[in-house]
C-alpha cells in the first residue's frame, strides 16, 4: 500500500546509496585486515561508476515524472491499419518500449531504480593508483584505507540520516502531527 507512495520520493535512491556503501565498507575492512599479508593488493568498489549510476537513475527519475505524452499514430495510418498490439511490438522492436496503460494507450515503460545499479557495481576491483607501492608488489596502506573508510562511512551515515528524516516527514503527514 505504502510502496508507490514511497517510490515517489529520494527514499529509494537513498537505500541504493546506503547498500553501496555498507558494501564497500565490508571491501576497505577486507584490507585493513589483510594489511599484513604479502603480495596483496588492495581492492574497492568502483565509486565512479556508482556516482555514474546514481546520475542516470536520478535523471530518469526526474524525467519519469513529467513524462512527454506519446503520439499514438504517427505515421497516419488509417481504418485496417495494425493493432495497437501490433504498433507496441513495432515500436519494442525499432528500441522504442512501450506499453499500454490501462486505458489502452500507449505509454512508456517505466524502468525499475534496480535496472540502474546493476551487480557489477559490488565487485570489488584491484586498485593500481594509491601512490604506495612495497618491494613485494602490493599497494597496501593503513592510512589509506582508514581514510577512504571514514569517507565511506560519512556518505553512508548521510544517506542513512536523510532516509531517517524523510520517514519521520511521512510518519508525521499520515498521522497528521505538525513536524
Amino acid at each position: 500500500m505504502l510502496d508507490p507512495i514511497l517510490q515517489q520520493t529520494t527514499l529509494p535512491i537513498l537505500e541504493q546509496a546506503a547498500i553501496f556503501g555498507q558494501k564497500r565498507h565490508q571491501v576497505l575492512a577486507g584490507n585493513i585486515a589483510n594489511i599484513d599479508t604479502p603480495d596483496y593488493r588492495t581492492r574497492d568498489l568502483s565509486v565512479d561508476k556508482f556516482e555514474e549510476s546514481l546520475k542516470q537513475a536520478i535523471q530518469a527519475r526526474r524525467h519519469n515524472a513529467h513524462p512527454q505524452p506519446m503520439l499514438p499514430n504517427v505515421l497516419g495510418q488509417s481504418p485496417g491499419s495494425p493493432s495497437l498490439s501490433q504498433l507496441h511490438w513495432q515500436q519494442a522492436s525499432l528500441g522504442n518500449p512501450s506499453v499500454l496503460n490501462s486505458t489502452g494507450q500507449m505509454g512508456q515503460v517505466q524502468p525499475k531504480l534496480e535496472d540502474y545499479f546493476p551487480k557489477s557495481l559490488s565487485v570489488a576491483e584491484s586498485v593500481n593508483n594509491r601512490n604506495l607501492t612495497f618491494h613485494d608488489g602490493a599497494n597496501r596502506s593503513i592510512e589509506m584505507e582508514s581514510m577512504e573508510m571514514v569517507k565511506n562511512a560519512s556518505l553512508q551515515g548521510f544517506a542513512i540520516e536523510v532516509m531517517r528524516s524523510q520517514m519521520s516527514m511521512l510518519e508525521a503527514v499520515i498521522s497528521e502531527r505538525v513536524v
